[in-house]
């Protein structure tokens, strides 16, 4: 491995950190508990096992089980649509197997015809059948908190709904499986799913260009702000000053990665088009917090986490959220706040329009010689490129 160009990625290690802020987006849209999507992976590769599906196989329905939550990026509630987005993003990620291209697309479909496409029975692909039998347990019953006296509804349920929303074989498989106390009980704790998870599933760690996994992790920069040029701004900053290939690529991905903490704060307050209250505020400040604590569980994302989490400190140390100093604050942080609060002033908000170039860097640069909340130099830098 070229260490200079590539990195080691595992697609399940990157999910299960990465799903932890899609949760929050679950939890924010559909009052859904956090670890929602680890609970659908636990349902559907307990069904895979008693299917004697390959490790590949494994991998891969982890994977999309993770991840079929993601067109809420896009969507704002479960939808045909939102089903097309998920698939859409889904695509661009490594799969052991990439002929299975319509598996989210599909993961609300029925056995009887009656889902988004009207699918009926082997119409619809297995990992998909698989997945909607998962997806339709957890958002009927909660899984995480299901009292003892509650289980047989959702095995009346399932019983119910042989051959109608689900195929017999995986009804029965499912009967089956939740014949064991320790499934029920291991849907109630993080710690017994991720067990489970890692104890089966084989390493399927690949290597990638640090060009390849900007394509995946791109998908997540539009968070928040739909208009932004973040990336194109970036891009052109880092070939003025002449970047290696390396710390271009590696600051790319985390400025697309910058907003994710974002989904762990209510979208109400995100949104809001009123001045903010002050605990609204503090709610706000806490985003890069998040940011960090989702990207430091990649493998390899060290300093990616690192400046992904320090786009909102300031050299004047009045920034957040680790009130972090000039003395320590590299070229790299530094550039990423002025980049992310100029692109920030160039794009529209809920509570204002888009400020235009000129505009943008007159307040960057009153501020920053104000009270040093930025870098003055990068800031000239900036009015001579863009």
């Amino acid at each position: 491995m070229d260490k200079k160009r590539e990195i080691s990625f595992n697609l399940n290690n990157f999910l299960l950190a990465v799903s932890f802020s899609l949760d929050y987006l679950r939890k924010d849209k559909y009052s859904n508990s956090l670890n929602y999507s680890k609970r659908i992976a636990y349902i559907a590769l307990n069904i895979a096992k008693e299917l004697e599906f390959t490790p590949e196989e494994m991998s891969d329905l982890c994977s999309f089980s993770l991840v079929h939550s993601i067109g809420l990026l896009n969507i704002s509630h479960v939808s045909k649509e939102y089903c097309e987005s998920s698939n859409k993003i889904a695509i661009k990620l490594p799969f052991l197997d990439e002929k299975k291209e319509d598996i989210l697309k599909y993961q609300n479909e029925y056995y009887d015809g009656s889902g988004f496409f009207g699918l009926k029975a082997q119409e619809i692909p297995l990992f998909s059948q698989i997945l909607s039998i998962a997806i339709a347990i957890e958002n009927r019953f909660n899984l995480s908190t299901i009292k003892v006296q509650d289980r047989n509804n959702v095995l009346n349920f399932i019983e119910n709904s042989k051959n109608e929303l689900f195929s017999e074989e995986l009804a029965e498989i499912f009967l089956k499986i939740s014949q064991k106390t320790s499934f029920w009980l291991d849907l109630q704790n993080e710690n017994e799913i991720l067990f489970f998870i890692f104890t089966n599933l084989h390493d399927f760690t690949t290597i990638l260009t640090y060009e390849e996994l900007f394509k995946i992790t791109s998908s997540f920069y539009l968070i928040d702000n739909i208009d932004s040029k973040l990336l194109i701004n970036l891009e052109k900053m880092l070939d003025f000053y002449n970047f290696e290939y390396k710390d271009k690529f590696t600051l790319l991905i985390a400025a697309s990665l910058c907003n994710i903490g974002k989904l762990c704060v209510p979208s109400s307050i995100i949104k809001k088009k009123a001045k903010l209250e002050v605990w609204e505020y503090e709610e706000i400040k806490s985003y890069p917090y998040y940011t960090k604590k989702v990207l430091s569980n990649i493998m390899g994302f060290s300093e990616i986490a690192s400046w992904a989490s320090k786009v909102q400190e300031k050299p004047n140390g009045k920034g957040y959220p680790f009130g972090l100093k000039g003395k320590d604050l590299s070229l790299k942080d530094r550039l990423l706040e002025v980049i992310v609060s100029f692109s920030a002033l160039t794009s529209n908000k809920t509570y204002r329009n888009a400020y235009n170039k000129e505009e943008a860097i007159e307040i960057l640069k009153n501020s920053a010689k104000k009270d040093d909340s930025y870098d003055l130099s990068i800031i000239e830098d900036l009015k001579k490129v863009l």
